[in-house]
């Protein structure tokens, strides 16, 4: 069947406009599953964070906490955690973060205590206007951690000196390759004190529990959900679900409230180290962070579980 240039044209000309309007609604049902539709109303949601694994510096949550907290779909906030807890100034990052949200966006947070959600994990809850907790949960291990490796008598077998030269006594304190003096472990102590009490701070801020109270439990014990319920460091028992209804009900969605969630990020695969994609320090970070480590060169403070 033969056509003439002008049906041909218009046949074309339809096929390409059909294109981009196939193309159109496949960005706007895309931008309407991740809450982004521009021009069109949504119906209000619930945003939620997910903080699972060591923390790091927080900046990614904390972006993530800003997006989220900026849409006006967006009512209130849930943060699923799901964390042993890590980096002392990233775990405060994110708690200051979901701060912002409740005093700036006037906006409620909930947080939500996963199977493991302590010590940095517990210390960002505390943000939080409401904690809901499993009850099997593992939570608080309200403490600090400060731990570096000591490597001189291994260096010393297998013959190797070294010499370290310092502008004072205290410069070379956690390095892997000389004995730690009692000075330095006495600074140290001096040291996670401090950090210490800016973690009861956070906790008596949040939860206004008694200082008799705080100080009986802070000590770096873990107890479960529902421990931790009878005790004041959460409000109420229940499952995920249960914590979206909280969240909705705070927000003014109601019960069973939509959620939307962060876009994900790229991830860094191991082809993207073979193929170049990533650097040799970008990959060794990656190893390192998920095995919920730092750097081995230098000591590390944590608000996490040994």
């Amino acid at each position: 069947m033969a056509f003439s240039a002008t049906t041909y044209r218009r046949i074309m000309l339809w096929t390409v406009a059909a294109f981009i309007l196939g193309l159109w609604l496949l960005s706007i049902a895309r931008r309407q599953e991740d809450g982004l539709a521009l021009g069109f109303g949504l119906r209000p949601a619930i945003g939620v964070i997910t903080v699972s694994g060591p923390i790091g510096n927080g900046e990614r949550t904390v972006r993530e906490i800003e997006d989220l907290a900026a849409r006006s779909d967006v009512k209130a906030l849930l943060v699923r955690i799901e964390s042993p807890g890590g980096s002392v100034v990233g775990s405060d990052e994110i708690h200051r973060a979901l701060l912002r949200v409740r005093a700036e966006e006037k906006k409620p947070v909930v947080a939500w205590l996963g199977t493991v959600a302590a010590s940095g994990g517990y210390y960002l809850a505390c943000a939080a206007d409401t904690i809901v907790a499993h009850p099997a949960a593992l939570t608080g291990s309200i403490g600090v951690i400060v731990e570096y490796p000591v490597t001189k008598g291994l260096l010393e077998k297998i013959g190797i000196e070294w010499e370290t030269i310092t502008t004072g006594p205290y410069k070379a304190m956690g390095s892997p390759v000389e004995d730690p003096t009692e000075a330095h472990r006495s600074w140290f102590r001096e040291v996670i004190g401090d950090s210490y009490e800016q973690f009861l701070e956070v906790v008596r801020a949040g939860r206004g529990i008694d200082e008799e109270t705080l100080r009986r439990y802070a000590d770096g014990r873990v107890f479960t959900g529902r421990q931790a319920v009878g005790w004041g460091f959460a409000d109420v028992l229940g499952d995920f679900r249960s914590a979206c209804d909280v969240a909705g009900q705070m927000g003014g969605v109601g019960e069973d409230p939509r959620l939307v969630r962060p876009p994900r990020p790229p991830r860094t695969t191991v082809w993207d180290m073979l193929l170049g994609h990533a650097g040799l320090e970008d990959a060794l970070e990656v190893v390192l962070r998920r095995a919920g480590i730092g750097p081995l060169d230098a000591p590390h403070v944590y608000y996490r579980m040994p």
